[in-house]
Protein backbone atom coordinates (compact mmCIF):
# COMPACT_ATOMS: atom_id res chain seq x y z
CA UNK A 1 0.00 0.00 0.00
CA UNK A 2 1.41 3.49 -0.60
CA UNK A 3 2.53 5.40 2.07
CA UNK A 4 1.11 9.00 1.97
CA UNK A 5 3.43 11.17 4.29
CA UNK A 6 1.85 14.26 6.16
CA UNK A 7 3.13 17.87 4.27
CA UNK A 8 5.14 20.04 6.02
CA UNK A 9 3.59 23.53 6.90
CA UNK A 10 5.58 25.07 4.18
CA UNK A 11 3.92 22.78 1.61
CA UNK A 12 0.41 23.60 2.71
CA UNK A 13 1.54 27.50 2.89
CA UNK A 14 2.62 27.16 -1.18
CA UNK A 15 -0.66 25.37 -1.64
CA UNK A 16 -2.69 28.11 -0.19
CA UNK A 17 -0.67 30.61 -2.51
CA UNK A 18 -2.05 28.90 -5.53
CA UNK A 19 -4.46 31.00 -7.23
CA UNK A 20 -7.59 29.05 -9.29
CA UNK A 21 -5.75 29.40 -12.94
CA UNK A 22 -2.97 28.05 -11.24
CA UNK A 23 -5.19 25.11 -9.98
CA UNK A 24 -6.58 24.60 -13.15
CA UNK A 25 -3.98 24.61 -15.24
CA UNK A 26 -2.64 20.95 -16.91
CA UNK A 27 -0.74 18.78 -14.58
CA UNK A 28 2.90 18.47 -15.64
CA UNK A 29 5.40 15.28 -14.64
CA UNK A 30 8.73 15.61 -14.37
CA UNK A 31 9.62 18.56 -16.59
CA UNK A 32 7.05 17.12 -20.12
CA UNK A 33 4.89 19.66 -21.37
CA UNK A 34 1.46 19.70 -20.40
CA UNK A 35 -1.13 17.35 -22.51
CA UNK A 36 -3.81 19.83 -23.77
CA UNK A 37 -7.24 19.49 -22.39
CA UNK A 38 -9.84 17.87 -24.54
CA UNK A 39 -11.92 20.21 -26.98
CA UNK A 40 -16.04 19.27 -25.95
CA UNK A 41 -17.67 19.77 -29.47
CA UNK A 42 -21.46 20.14 -29.13
CA UNK A 43 -23.30 17.81 -30.69
CA UNK A 44 -26.60 18.62 -32.72
CA UNK A 45 -29.78 17.66 -30.43
CA UNK A 46 -31.51 16.79 -33.55
CA UNK A 47 -28.55 13.83 -34.12
CA UNK A 48 -29.15 12.91 -30.78
CA UNK A 49 -32.83 11.83 -30.76
CA UNK A 50 -33.43 12.27 -34.40
CA UNK A 51 -35.95 9.45 -35.64
CA UNK A 52 -34.21 7.29 -37.87
CA UNK A 53 -35.18 6.93 -41.31
CA UNK A 54 -37.41 4.33 -42.49
CA UNK A 55 -36.50 2.47 -45.74
CA UNK A 56 -38.02 2.59 -48.90
CA UNK A 57 -40.83 -0.57 -49.22
CA UNK A 58 -39.09 -1.78 -52.48
CA UNK A 59 -35.85 -1.83 -50.72
CA UNK A 60 -37.28 -3.37 -47.94
CA UNK A 61 -38.88 -6.17 -49.86
CA UNK A 62 -35.48 -6.52 -51.94
CA UNK A 63 -33.61 -7.17 -48.49
CA UNK A 64 -36.63 -9.54 -47.79
CA UNK A 65 -35.70 -11.31 -50.90
CA UNK A 66 -31.73 -10.93 -50.27
CA UNK A 67 -32.10 -12.63 -46.85
CA UNK A 68 -33.75 -15.84 -48.32
CA UNK A 69 -30.12 -16.71 -50.47
CA UNK A 70 -27.95 -15.91 -46.99
CA UNK A 71 -26.40 -18.64 -45.87
CA UNK A 72 -23.95 -17.28 -43.12
CA UNK A 73 -25.25 -15.49 -39.73
CA UNK A 74 -23.04 -12.99 -40.00
CA UNK A 75 -24.24 -11.74 -43.43
CA UNK A 76 -27.50 -11.01 -42.23
CA UNK A 77 -28.12 -7.14 -41.97
CA UNK A 78 -28.70 -5.25 -39.26
CA UNK A 79 -32.33 -4.36 -38.24
CA UNK A 80 -34.21 -1.81 -39.08
CA UNK A 81 -34.79 0.73 -35.85
CA UNK A 82 -38.04 2.26 -36.09
CA UNK A 83 -39.13 4.76 -33.20
CA UNK A 84 -41.54 6.92 -34.75
CA UNK A 85 -42.33 9.36 -37.64
CA UNK A 86 -39.45 11.16 -39.28
CA UNK A 87 -39.35 14.57 -39.81
CA UNK A 88 -39.34 14.19 -43.42
CA UNK A 89 -42.27 12.06 -43.90
CA UNK A 90 -45.55 13.73 -45.27
CA UNK A 91 -47.99 12.34 -42.75
CA UNK A 92 -50.85 13.28 -41.21
CA UNK A 93 -50.39 15.19 -37.75
CA UNK A 94 -52.25 11.99 -36.37
CA UNK A 95 -50.64 9.50 -37.61
CA UNK A 96 -47.38 11.51 -36.49
CA UNK A 97 -48.40 12.14 -32.87
CA UNK A 98 -49.06 8.43 -32.96
CA UNK A 99 -46.15 6.74 -34.83
CA UNK A 100 -44.38 5.27 -32.26
CA UNK A 101 -47.53 3.47 -31.08
CA UNK A 102 -48.18 2.40 -34.46
CA UNK A 103 -44.58 0.79 -34.88
CA UNK A 104 -44.82 -0.62 -31.54
CA UNK A 105 -48.17 -2.23 -31.77
CA UNK A 106 -47.51 -3.40 -35.24
CA UNK A 107 -43.77 -5.10 -33.86
CA UNK A 108 -46.04 -6.95 -31.32
CA UNK A 109 -48.47 -7.85 -33.99
CA UNK A 110 -45.79 -9.32 -36.37
CA UNK A 111 -43.82 -10.97 -33.66
CA UNK A 112 -41.95 -14.04 -35.53
CA UNK A 113 -44.63 -14.81 -38.17
CA UNK A 114 -42.98 -14.04 -40.62
CA UNK A 115 -41.08 -16.25 -42.57
CA UNK A 116 -40.30 -15.96 -45.76
CA UNK A 117 -40.48 -13.00 -48.47
CA UNK A 118 -43.86 -13.88 -49.33
CA UNK A 119 -45.51 -14.28 -45.50
CA UNK A 120 -44.30 -10.53 -45.59
CA UNK A 121 -45.80 -9.59 -48.99
CA UNK A 122 -49.20 -11.12 -47.84
CA UNK A 123 -48.62 -9.51 -44.42
CA UNK A 124 -48.20 -6.43 -46.37
CA UNK A 125 -51.46 -6.65 -48.39
CA UNK A 126 -53.91 -7.62 -44.94
CA UNK A 127 -51.90 -4.45 -43.46
CA UNK A 128 -52.77 -2.57 -46.78
CA UNK A 129 -56.37 -3.68 -46.56
CA UNK A 130 -56.81 -2.76 -43.17
CA UNK A 131 -55.35 0.84 -44.00
CA UNK A 132 -57.82 1.24 -46.92
CA UNK A 133 -60.58 0.63 -44.54
CA UNK A 134 -59.25 3.15 -41.99
CA UNK A 135 -58.75 5.61 -44.79
CA UNK A 136 -62.27 5.38 -46.05
CA UNK A 137 -63.54 5.22 -42.64
CA UNK A 138 -62.01 8.47 -41.87
CA UNK A 139 -63.03 10.18 -45.32
CA UNK A 140 -66.72 9.02 -44.84
CA UNK A 141 -66.80 10.96 -41.92
CA UNK A 142 -64.98 14.08 -43.11
CA UNK A 143 -67.24 13.99 -46.13
CA UNK A 144 -70.55 13.71 -43.95
CA UNK A 145 -69.25 16.35 -42.09
CA UNK A 146 -69.20 18.99 -44.95
CA UNK A 147 -72.50 17.29 -46.85
CA UNK A 148 -74.45 18.00 -43.34
CA UNK A 149 -73.23 21.88 -43.17
CA UNK A 150 -73.90 22.00 -46.33
CA UNK A 151 -77.09 20.81 -46.07
CA UNK A 152 -77.57 22.52 -42.60
CA UNK A 153 -76.48 25.65 -44.72
CA UNK A 154 -78.98 25.24 -46.97
CA UNK A 155 -81.50 24.51 -45.12
CA UNK A 156 -81.05 27.58 -43.09
CA UNK A 157 -81.82 29.80 -46.15
CA UNK A 158 -84.92 27.28 -47.30
CA UNK A 159 -86.52 28.50 -43.41
CA UNK A 160 -85.68 31.45 -43.56
CA UNK A 161 -87.70 32.09 -47.21
CA UNK A 162 -90.66 29.87 -45.63
CA UNK A 163 -90.84 31.39 -42.71
CA UNK A 164 -90.98 34.63 -43.88
CA UNK A 165 -93.52 33.81 -46.43
CA UNK A 166 -95.35 32.03 -44.02
CA UNK A 167 -95.72 35.09 -41.45
CA UNK A 168 -96.60 37.46 -44.32
CA UNK A 169 -99.90 35.37 -44.75
CA UNK A 170 -100.45 35.15 -40.95
CA UNK A 171 -100.31 39.07 -40.54
CA UNK A 172 -102.67 39.19 -43.32
CA UNK A 173 -105.04 36.72 -41.66
CA UNK A 174 -104.92 38.14 -38.56
CA UNK A 175 -105.73 42.05 -40.30
CA UNK A 176 -108.60 40.42 -42.21
CA UNK A 177 -109.89 39.07 -38.49
CA UNK A 178 -111.01 42.36 -37.30
CA UNK A 179 -111.75 44.66 -41.07
CA UNK A 180 -113.81 45.37 -42.89
CA UNK A 181 -113.45 43.71 -46.22
CA UNK A 182 -113.13 47.50 -47.85
CA UNK A 183 -110.58 48.17 -44.77
CA UNK A 184 -108.13 44.99 -45.80
CA UNK A 185 -108.43 45.73 -49.99
CA UNK A 186 -107.11 49.17 -48.51
CA UNK A 187 -104.96 48.14 -46.28
CA UNK A 188 -103.32 45.42 -49.04
CA UNK A 189 -103.05 48.56 -51.83
CA UNK A 190 -100.85 50.56 -49.21
CA UNK A 191 -98.77 47.87 -48.58
CA UNK A 192 -98.63 46.82 -52.69
CA UNK A 193 -97.60 51.17 -52.68
CA UNK A 194 -94.84 51.24 -50.30
CA UNK A 195 -97.31 53.07 -47.72
CA UNK A 196 -96.66 51.11 -45.05
CA UNK A 197 -96.51 53.57 -41.75
CA UNK A 198 -100.22 54.13 -43.16
CA UNK A 199 -100.85 50.52 -43.49
CA UNK A 200 -99.78 50.34 -39.91
CA UNK A 201 -101.90 53.29 -38.52
CA UNK A 202 -104.78 51.58 -40.63
CA UNK A 203 -104.52 47.86 -38.79
CA UNK A 204 -103.67 48.91 -35.77
CA UNK A 205 -100.56 47.43 -32.91
CA UNK A 206 -102.34 44.35 -33.21
CA UNK A 207 -100.99 43.09 -36.56
CA UNK A 208 -97.60 43.00 -37.91
CA UNK A 209 -97.66 44.87 -41.08
CA UNK A 210 -94.04 45.04 -41.56
CA UNK A 211 -94.47 40.86 -41.80
CA UNK A 212 -96.85 41.59 -44.38
CA UNK A 213 -94.34 43.59 -46.24
CA UNK A 214 -92.03 40.98 -46.34
CA UNK A 215 -94.14 38.25 -47.47
CA UNK A 216 -96.83 39.75 -49.41
CA UNK A 217 -95.49 38.20 -52.83
CA UNK A 218 -94.27 35.32 -51.29
CA UNK A 219 -95.80 31.39 -51.59
CA UNK A 220 -94.90 29.82 -48.79
CA UNK A 221 -96.54 26.43 -49.88
CA UNK A 222 -94.98 26.97 -53.10
CA UNK A 223 -91.20 27.54 -51.15
CA UNK A 224 -92.16 24.57 -49.18
CA UNK A 225 -92.62 22.17 -52.11
CA UNK A 226 -89.17 23.32 -53.14
CA UNK A 227 -87.75 23.05 -50.47
CA UNK A 228 -88.88 19.45 -49.88
CA UNK A 229 -87.66 19.00 -53.56
CA UNK A 230 -84.35 20.16 -52.78
CA UNK A 231 -83.40 18.78 -49.25
CA UNK A 232 -81.26 15.81 -48.81
CA UNK A 233 -82.48 15.38 -44.51
CA UNK A 234 -85.56 16.05 -42.81
CA UNK A 235 -86.25 20.08 -42.02
CA UNK A 236 -88.64 22.15 -40.32
CA UNK A 237 -89.44 25.78 -38.92
CA UNK A 238 -91.61 26.85 -36.50
CA UNK A 239 -93.63 30.16 -35.62
CA UNK A 240 -95.80 31.97 -33.39
CA UNK A 241 -99.31 32.59 -34.60
CA UNK A 242 -100.54 34.96 -31.65
CA UNK A 243 -103.04 34.34 -29.21
CA UNK A 244 -106.45 31.90 -30.04
CA UNK A 245 -109.39 30.83 -27.40
CA UNK A 246 -107.34 28.39 -26.53
CA UNK A 247 -103.70 30.61 -25.38
CA UNK A 248 -101.14 30.74 -27.84
CA UNK A 249 -100.97 29.15 -31.09
CA UNK A 250 -97.52 27.35 -32.31
CA UNK A 251 -97.39 25.73 -35.72
CA UNK A 252 -94.78 23.87 -37.84
CA UNK A 253 -94.30 22.82 -40.91
CA UNK A 254 -91.53 19.94 -41.83
CA UNK A 255 -90.12 18.88 -45.12
CA UNK A 256 -88.62 15.46 -46.05
CA UNK A 257 -86.74 14.02 -48.23
CA UNK A 258 -88.99 12.30 -51.53
CA UNK A 259 -92.24 13.43 -48.58
CA UNK A 260 -93.27 16.54 -49.47
CA UNK A 261 -94.11 19.52 -46.78
CA UNK A 262 -96.85 18.79 -43.15
CA UNK A 263 -98.17 21.62 -41.44
CA UNK A 264 -98.66 21.22 -38.19
CA UNK A 265 -101.05 23.00 -35.19
CA UNK A 266 -98.87 21.95 -31.28
CA UNK A 267 -102.14 21.76 -29.18
CA UNK A 268 -102.13 19.83 -25.43
CA UNK A 269 -98.21 18.96 -26.35
CA UNK A 270 -98.24 17.35 -29.76
CA UNK A 271 -98.33 18.53 -33.41
CA UNK A 272 -101.37 17.89 -35.00
CA UNK A 273 -101.12 17.76 -38.81
CA UNK A 274 -103.62 20.15 -40.38
CA UNK A 275 -102.20 20.40 -44.02
CA UNK A 276 -99.85 18.96 -45.93
CA UNK A 277 -98.79 19.00 -50.14
CA UNK A 278 -99.32 15.94 -52.41
CA UNK A 279 -96.25 14.15 -51.25
CA UNK A 280 -96.62 14.83 -48.05
CA UNK A 281 -100.51 13.66 -47.39
CA UNK A 282 -99.62 9.95 -46.43
CA UNK A 283 -97.39 11.02 -43.48
CA UNK A 284 -99.78 13.48 -42.22
CA UNK A 285 -102.49 11.49 -42.08
CA UNK A 286 -100.38 8.94 -40.60
CA UNK A 287 -99.23 11.45 -37.67
CA UNK A 288 -102.52 12.96 -37.19
CA UNK A 289 -104.29 9.10 -37.07
CA UNK A 290 -101.58 8.53 -33.83
CA UNK A 291 -102.34 11.19 -32.19
CA UNK A 292 -105.78 10.90 -32.92
CA UNK A 293 -105.95 7.58 -31.41
CA UNK A 294 -103.97 8.58 -28.36
CA UNK A 295 -106.42 11.65 -27.59
CA UNK A 296 -109.53 9.11 -28.04
CA UNK A 297 -107.62 6.66 -25.24
CA UNK A 298 -107.44 9.31 -22.61
CA UNK A 299 -110.77 10.62 -23.43
CA UNK A 300 -109.76 14.10 -24.61
CA UNK A 301 -112.20 15.68 -25.85
CA UNK A 302 -112.38 17.37 -29.74
CA UNK A 303 -108.49 19.49 -29.76
CA UNK A 304 -109.23 23.16 -30.51
CA UNK A 305 -107.04 23.67 -33.98
CA UNK A 306 -107.57 27.45 -34.28
CA UNK A 307 -108.20 30.03 -36.86
CA UNK A 308 -105.57 31.17 -38.81
CA UNK A 309 -105.35 27.98 -40.99
CA UNK A 310 -107.79 25.68 -42.51
CA UNK A 311 -107.91 22.31 -40.96
CA UNK A 312 -107.89 20.63 -44.41
CA UNK A 313 -107.38 17.24 -43.21
CA UNK A 314 -110.70 17.31 -41.06
CA UNK A 315 -112.41 14.12 -41.74
CA UNK A 316 -109.79 12.23 -43.50
CA UNK A 317 -108.33 10.48 -40.94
Amino acid sequence: MTAFKTPSAAQLATLASLSDADLMAPLTFDGAAPVPAPVLVPVPAERLCAVPEVPALDTLLAQADAIALIDASTDLPRSVRITGVPAGEPVSNSLRGNGGKLSEALRQVVGEHIKTADDLRYALRVFAAHGVNSLRGNRYRDLLGRESAAAASAGSEWTDKVLTAVQGEVAAVRAAEHLSAAEFKFLLELVDTDRASMAQNLAGPSVDVPALVKGRALDWRALADEWADACGTRGSVTFEAGKNAAGWSSYSITVAPGAGWVLSVFVDQAWIPLEASAAGKARALYDRGQVMLARSQSAKPAPYLGTVFADKLRGLV
